[in-house]
């Protein structure tokens, strides 16, 4: 997979449930096989103080600069950044339990 372009999302910390978010950022890969785009996906990738956990959001056949915008937009309103936020907590919790 390439990383295409990514955009930052949190850049400062944030303390949430016991934790410090320090960054979240939306990013795009191409998957290839040779030389022929597979797709595309879309992850969040974020750091805490403890960790770092990149996870998928949406996978795509085709891509344009205005839908990467798009998710951008949605992730950077409260409701989508407090969802992602959740969904890494949970993702986190489920690695340290095991």
């Amino acid at each position: 997979m390439n990383l295409i372009r990514t955009k930052v999302i949190l850049d400062n910390e944030v303390k949430i449930e016991g934790g410090v978010i320090s960054k979240i950022e939306l990013r795009e890969y191409e998957k290839k096989e040779g030389n022929k785009s597979k797709g595309h996906i879309y992850t969040i990738y974020i750091k805490t103080e403890n960790d770092e956990i990149e996870l998928d959001y949406l996978e795509k056949q085709d891509s344009n600069e205005k839908f990467f915008d798009e998710i951008y937009d949605f992730l950077s309103k409260y409701n989508g950044l407090s969802s992602t936020i959740n969904r890494v907590y949970i993702e986190l919790d489920g690695r340290h339990r095991q």
